[in-house]
Formats: structure tokens, sequence, C-alpha cells
């Protein structure tokens, strides 16, 4: 499964998962302030060199997220949103993506349906899968955040060296934050075992969006 760098994955859009993303657009740190405090929790699951990045969000609010020392974080805004990607130091194939959406007014999203979503919008991926199925797994996030997720594994790239932008592994996820945003997340590598899995879980993990 091919994405650009600081492409983000749209659940609207039918058939992301088997069309190469778009090139990101100009992008730009937007008011990205590092914080030297981890929560305890977070400071167990990534390197010690972490920092707490935070993304202002304006009237939304303030997204904030451990980031290992040598990712880099890029935040992009969009008309509607936010979108931000962590790639991976070293030159190692790996990606964290998400996307900040921000609901129209009278418009919710409902943390009871978050695992109903995230399953619905993974069908998409099953054909080209070795899983052929979708399992969620849960977030551990922190507070009244939750979020699940589901892992793919293309079938295409089983058995075949890894290849630069082009990801073995592939997972789809939504947090529920709030009723006024809808937050999606992508992440991409080439195994499942391999640290920059671990890692950027637990950066999702450390996610946190507080309101102004």
């Amino acid at each position: 499964m091919q994405f650009g760098v600081f492409c983000l994955i749209s659940r609207a859009a039918v058939g992301y998962a088997n069309r190469e993303a778009r090139q990101s657009r100009r992008t730009k740190p937007r008011h990205v302030k590092r914080k030297g405090y981890l929560r305890l929790s977070i400071l167990l699951l990534l390197p010690l060199s972490a920092l707490a990045d935070t993304v202002d969000l304006g009237t939304h609010g303030a997204f904030t997220i451990a980031v290992p020392k040598d990712w880099k974080l890029t935040s992009t805004n969009q008309d509607t949103g936010v979108d931000l990607a962590i790639v991976a130091p070293g030159g190692a194939n790996a990606q964290l993506l998400f996307k900040i959406a921000y609901l129209p007014q009278g418009a919710t999203v409902a943390k009871a349906d978050v695992d109903g979503k995230v399953v619905a919008e993974c069908r998409g991926f099953l054909s080209r899968s070795v899983e052929k199925r979708a399992v969620l797994r849960k977030y551990s996030m922190t507070g009244d955040a939750c979020g699940a997720y589901c892992l793919f594994t293309d079938a295409s790239l089983v058995g075949k060296p890894p290849e630069k932008d082009n990801f073995k592994v592939f997972t789809f996820g939504i947090i529920w934050f709030n009723n006024a945003v809808d937050v999606s997340v992508v992440q991409v590598c080439d195994d499942e075992k391999g640290p920059e899995f671990a890692t950027m879980l637990a950066m999702t993990n450390s996610a946190t969006l507080t309101k102004k």
C-alpha cells in the first residue's frame, strides 16, 4: 500500500486503500510547541527523549502528542481541520498520520459509534489483505477519550523485500475526543512486531485534545 509522506487518508474516499496517495500540499509547522513534561504512563512506553508536541487547533483547542526524538512532525492546515504526519527517523519505512476534522455546526460524532464506524470504513481493505476480515483493537487512551483500529497486511507484498513508501502493514482507526471533532488515524510500516509499530501505537495512545 502506497502513501505519500505527508498524505492523510480520508475516510470518506472510496477505494483510498488501493491508490497512491496524492503528494502533499505545502506543509509547515503550525504553532507547534515542545513541552518537556510527560505523564508516567507515556514515559514507560516511549523513549526517554520523547517530548510532548502541541498543535494549536484554534477555537477547537489543542492537540498534544508525545513524539520521540528524531521523529518528524509536520502539520498542514486544511479548510475544515488539520492533517498531521509523523515520520520515522533514519530512513525507516514508517509513518503515523492523523486527520483532525472540525465538524460543521450542529453536527456531532457519538462516542458509542466509534467501533462500528471503524469496521465499516475498513471494508475496502479486506480483499487485498492477508486477514480478510476486520478485527477491532482498542487504543489505550487517557481520560474520556477512546478509540479503536483494525490492522491489515498487504497480501501482495508478503515475502517481498521492503520498498520505500510501499507499506506491508496498515492500520486504520478512529479516536473520539469530543463531539466537535472527528479524528482518523493511519499507521503504516513493514512489520507489526517491529519497533516503529510499537512506537507509533504508543504515540497514538499518548494523544490528548484539550478545549480552550
